[in-house]
């Protein structure tokens, strides 16, 4: 248990104020206060594809029996909305597994806030109308990539060379991430 938290502290401590600053200045955040419309939910949904679709592969490639399905909840509600085709210009990639818990972290953590957001999300009016969503459900079930990816870490011993190389890829996928919370709605 010890080496999961010395891992988990390494990244949280590289990667607090990227973390704060990112709630900070997305389009979540008009969730939260029941203030989003459609059409910006349309753009959260295809920012978070954008990262989403990234990061996920080249995870799998370093991780053993790693799998998200966050782009693929993100693809049914766009459907949803009459989005048919997302796409993402976005470039990342992992070249060991230090960097890849290092994204995983990023990418399975934001799970927590998912669920958070998903609870809200009925609560919009602009929204109400909307069937259930499927990458912000509010469903507990949410948040088992999450567990998975804390099971994995308590089976898996760091060097203190990986711990940095992982801290420094959760700084670079945090950039990502906010990369894609700048993309705007060109035309749907």
């Amino acid at each position: 248990m010890i080496q999961i938290e010395t891992m988990l502290n390494k990244l949280r401590e590289a990667t607090k104020a990227q973390h704060e600053d990112l709630e900070g200045e997305n389009l979540a955040n008009k969730i939260m206060d029941h203030s989003i419309t459609e059409e910006e939910y349309k753009l959260l949904l295809l920012q978070n594809y954008a990262a989403y679709a990234a990061t996920e592969d080249p995870i799998a490639r370093h991780l053993k029996n790693y799998s998200s399905t966050k782009t693929d909840a993100i693809k049914l509600d766009l459907s949803s909305l009459g989005i048919e085709k997302a796409e993402t210009s976005l470039e990342f990639q992992c070249d060991n597994e230090a960097e890849a818990v290092g994204a995983a972290y990023v990418v399975e953590g934001s799970a927590m806030g998912g669920l958070m957001i998903g609870k809200e999300l009925k609560n919009c009016p602009h929204l109400e109308h909307l069937p259930d969503q499927q990458f912000f459900s509010g469903k507990r079930d949410q948040i088992k990539s999450w567990n998975e990816f804390l099971k994995y870490l308590r089976n898996k011993d760091f060097s203190e060379d990986q711990k940095e190389i992982a801290a420094r890829k959760a700084q670079q996928t945090f950039d990502l991430f906010e990369e894609a919370f700048k993309i705007e709605l060109i035309k749907l």
